[in-house]
């Protein structure tokens, strides 16, 4: 009976002690996933808190500016605050500047480069029968460049044929000596005066004269 009983005192103690071991380890696990846990929850809330920290700080930055406008918040509020522009029979709303109208004198843009028209040859043959052209006051060069003032497409013509000038009311057909010369009334010419329904012929081209004077 004595054996059995150190036996049971011994293995109460063993019992105890394995007890208590075993407790301090629950503790410690315990103890162990809180902090875990702390540690998640945090991680995940901070972002969270930091997007309402920015929120909230930004809001307390817009109150001083709000109230430094002195008045209500929002568009309206600024908009009453302006004051009214006035037009110009005085009534309110915005003010656009009046167009401003500008003469111009077509007379003088036009003096320097206007010549009055003083008469005109009507081409009577050809592909260009029945066209004329308007003769001005000082040289009309005739022939086949682009840059003439009467341009025919008779290949028989030089680039620059002849000229009628006008000058002091006197019409004058002058050859620039020209390969195939230039004729009035059928007559050839180097430089001869010109009168009302003469006929002019340039290479194969004919055309009549006419003076409005």
């Amino acid at each position: 009976m004595i054996w059995d009983f150190f036996r049971a005192l011994g293995q109460g103690r063993i019992d105890n002690v394995v007890n208590t071991a075993n407790a301090k380890k629950a503790g410690v696990i315990t103890k162990a996933k809180t902090g875990a846990a702390k540690q998640f929850n945090k991680a995940v809330d901070a972002p969270g808190k930091a997007v309402k920290g920015a929120v909230k700080g930004g809001k307390q930055d817009e109150k001083p500016k709000e109230k430094a406008k002195g008045g209500d918040m929002g568009w309206f509020s600024k908009k009453r605050s302006e004051p009214e522009r006035q037009d110009s029979r005085g009534g309110g709303g915005d003010y656009a500047e009046p167009e401003k109208t500008v003469a111009i004198d077509l007379n003088q843009i036009n003096r320097g480069t206007f010549k009055p028209v003083v008469g005109w040859v009507v081409v009577m043959n050809g592909e260009l029968r029945g066209r004329d052209f308007r003769l001005v006051d000082g040289k009309n060069v005739m022939g086949t460049a682009a840059d003439c003032d009467v341009v025919l497409t008779d290949p028989y013509l030089s680039s620059k044929h002849a000229v009628i000038r006008h000058e002091n009311g006197v019409f004058t057909l002058v050859d620039l000596d020209s390969t195939n010369g230039t004729y009035l009334n059928e007559r050839r010419v180097s430089k001869e005066d010109l009168i009302d329904n003469d006929k002019v012929r340039l290479g194969r081209s004919e055309m009549k004269f006419k003076s409005v004077e």
